[in-house]
């Protein structure tokens, strides 16, 4: 199963700005556009939607928002990761940006990883590496997304890490460029690792 071609499992409405990755992203502008508080909201009515899929599917986790967002409680995290791991015919990808709480609730054993789950960290520039090895601490199948780029990466060690994406912002108002050499930067230490490379900036920049 494509990691790139994931199906959303939309088990939360809402999120709030973290980091500049953030400013572009469809959920933060819309609701500015809109006026409006999106503050995350569980969505319980979506939980058991895997178990109904009988096809074999990857799922990304949480879609536009953020399951490990301080507002969402241990216990709706808890519930999700079971669901999780009685579907186990599919894949599952969960994607945060708050890796430190993701970090916090695996090592004291709140939360488990089972083959069929994968943690993942985006990282959009050289100040948000920590991410990175946050997510080695994490005893589960480690993905990263380099993106949406909005500065350097600089060097970053992917040591564990099972697959890397490089995605440039083709989306939002008012798209941000990236220079070639920051993503020329990351392509080559992905592929110098040994770590599978999911998609790279020129496959973004086609599908802009």
């Amino acid at each position: 199963m494509d990691p790139m071609n994931a199906r959303p499992w939309n088990i939360i409405d809402g999120c709030e700005r973290l980091s500049p990755g953030c400013d572009n992203c469809p959920t933060f502008w819309e609701a500015q556009q809109a006026n409006i508080d999106y503050h995350p909201v569980v969505r319980r009515d979506q939980v058991s939607v895997p178990l109904k899929i009988t096809l074999p599917t990857s799922l990304l986790v949480a879609a536009g928002s953020d399951l490990f967002h301080e507002a969402i409680r241990v216990e709706f995290i808890q519930e999700v990761f079971e669901v999780m791991k009685q579907a186990n015919w599919h894949q599952f990808e969960v994607m945060t940006k708050r890796v430190e709480r993701m970090e916090s609730l695996s090592t004291r054993g709140l939360i488990e990883w089972p083959k069929n789950i994968i943690a993942g960290a985006a990282v959009e520039e050289s100040r948000y590496k920590w991410r990175v090895e946050a997510l080695q601490n994490i005893k589960a199948r480690r993905m990263v997304m380099f993106g949406p780029i909005t500065g350097a990466i600089g060097k970053v060690n992917l040591d564990g890490i099972e697959s890397a994406g490089v995605v440039v912002e083709n989306w939002g108002p008012y798209p941000r460029s990236a220079d070639p050499m920051w993503l020329d930067e990351i392509v080559d230490q992905i592929t110098e690792q040994n770590v599978n490379l999911l998609k790279a900036y020129w496959l973004c920049e086609e599908a802009s």
